[in-house]
């Protein structure tokens, strides 16, 4: 009888373990979005730019809603270019419009009932990139 309940202790152990680590994945969106060429001034955040690449859902569209269980976010430009290249990582709260900015990247917290617009701003003179030349565009949601 001992020998039967120490395989299945072992086995429930495992199944735990195996339960901890999946609870702790962080899901990641990785979008190739072109770039649109546009000057805009401004001040505050993102400023002024030379164009950007929003994010978008399965839809189509802007409002992304986070994966169910994610508390938190980190937005990254992953387009790889050499400087100069600086970009502006943007994400706005759909229902207040509160607005988290970052260099290149941006890390907020979550609800999975809201909905954020994320947009990546060039702030450095193109080329890079070209007009519609892709961005990288990656959001690890934890």
């Amino acid at each position: 009888m001992t020998k039967k309940i120490k395989p299945t202790l072992g086995c429930v152990l495992a199944l735990l373990v195996l339960a901890g680590f999946a609870a702790d994945v962080a899901w990641a969106d990785l979008q190739v979005i072109p770039f649109t060429a546009r000057v805009m001034n401004g001040s505050g955040c993102p400023g002024a730019n030379n164009g950007y690449a929003k994010m978008t859902n399965s839809a189509g569209t802007y409002n992304i809603t986070p994966p169910a269980n994610a508390t938190g976010c980190t937005f990254t430009d992953a387009s790889g270019f050499a400087a100069p290249y600086v970009s502006v990582a943007t994400v706005i709260r759909k229902s207040d419009q509160l607005t988290w900015c970052g260099t290149n990247s941006v890390t907020f917290p979550v609800a999975s009932n809201q909905q954020y617009s994320m947009t990546i701003y060039v702030k450095s003179t193109p080329p890079p990139p070209t007009n519609s030349q892709p961005i990288k565009l990656q959001a690890n949601w934890q």
